[in-house]
């Protein structure tokens, strides 16, 4: 009778088996994802995000990715490829700048950096960090010794070197970037160099630099910015950020933007959610009907498919359970 029973369940195990391939066989396929697509639409207006996942369930996963999880040597590698490659085909195009980036955009960014205090005060900031004034004031220094030299005969400057013990030339020069240090705190600590007129020829200024940039050819910018610089930008950004994403300021950062958005989305429905997104029906249809007819295509052939609903479905038909059902005894009900 078991023997009975249990080919019997086969010949059921090997139905149900035909049955959804030819469910998703390439004829039926498109019918069967709408279906299933509305299905799953349908149900996701029944859900609610707090109901199916929690905000700590996220921020460890968030954080798991995001600050615990290293990446493989490949993955910088790959990156650095693809960055490359489109370094070259970028800068080989016979476009314009002014073609990819409007001067509209350009205006407003400007406009708008302008208008933040941290324009007007950021020059203020600055002019009492140490190590700005001293790299003003040796520049500055380098330039008045550029033009001292360029300017006073070979014949004064050897005749000034040789009557000048060095040590007052070095105390002139101290003396000179002490002078020029604090020239320079006292002119960016000045409201005057940040007033509303300053600023708008600043603007000017800017919007005219891009005027002239935009009409050259995008692949002048290898001249500005080689391939190598690029690389090397994003080795710099690359470990700026692997460094970052273990603080805790980043850590606290995260859990605060998940909270941010279960409280605004926790009592909204999936369905809800994926519209706020911006992601509809006809968006998920058309990227199901472009991946899934080729990757059932293949499962299909290499009999991936028909193993994978074997290896879900063959417990059940093995199962006591089920061969009580097909027997002559009606299965006992707990």
């Amino acid at each position: 009778m078991t023997d009975n029973r249990q080919i019997k369940a086969n010949c059921l195990l090997d139905a149900l088996v035909a049955h959804f391939q030819r469910t998703l066989a390439p004829e039926q396929l498109n019918v069967w994802l709408e279906q299933e697509l509305d299905y799953l639409l349908a149900e996701a207006g029944r859900l609610r995000l707090g109901e199916v996942v929690t905000p700590e369930q996220v921020i460890t996963t968030a954080h798991k990715y995001a600050a615990t999880m290293e990446l493989g040597g490949g993955v910088p590698e790959l990156v650095g490829e693809m960055m490359e490659r489109l370094y070259q085909s970028g800068t080989d195009s016979d476009r314009l700048i002014g073609e990819l980036v409007d001067e509209d955009t350009i205006t407003a960014t400007v406009d708008k950096l302008l208008e933040v205090p941290l324009s007007r005060q950021g020059i203020t900031w600055l002019s009492h960090n140490p190590v700005l004034l001293a790299l003003l004031a040796g520049g500055t220094q380098l330039g008045v010794k550029t033009w001292l030299h360029q300017g006073i005969p070979e014949a004064v400057r050897g005749l000034l070197g040789r009557r000048v013990p060095e040590r007052w030339r070095a105390t002139a020069e101290l003396r000179l970037q002490d002078w020029l240090m604090r020239r320079m705190e006292a002119l960016l600590s000045d409201p005057w160099l940040y007033s509303d007129e300053n600023l708008a020829s600043l603007r000017e200024l800017i919007l005219d630099g891009w005027r002239e940039l935009s009409e050259r050819p995008v692949a002048e910018l290898r001249d500005l910015l080689g391939s190598e610089d690029i690389q090397e930008l994003f080795v710099i950004g690359y470990d700026f950020w692997r460094q970052f994403r273990h603080s805790d300021y980043f850590t606290t950062l995260l859990s605060e933007g998940v909270h941010t958005f279960f409280d605004k989305y926790r009592d909204s429905s999936l369905l809800e959610l994926l519209e706020e997104v911006g992601i509809d029906r006809e968006t998920m249809l058309d990227d199901a009907r472009r991946f899934a007819p080729g990757v059932v295509r293949v499962l299909r052939d290499n009999g991936m498919l028909e193993a994978w609903l074997r290896r879900h479905l063959t417990p059940f038909f093995e199962a006591p359970e089920t061969l009580a059902i097909l027997g002559d005894e009606p299965p006992a009900i707990d």
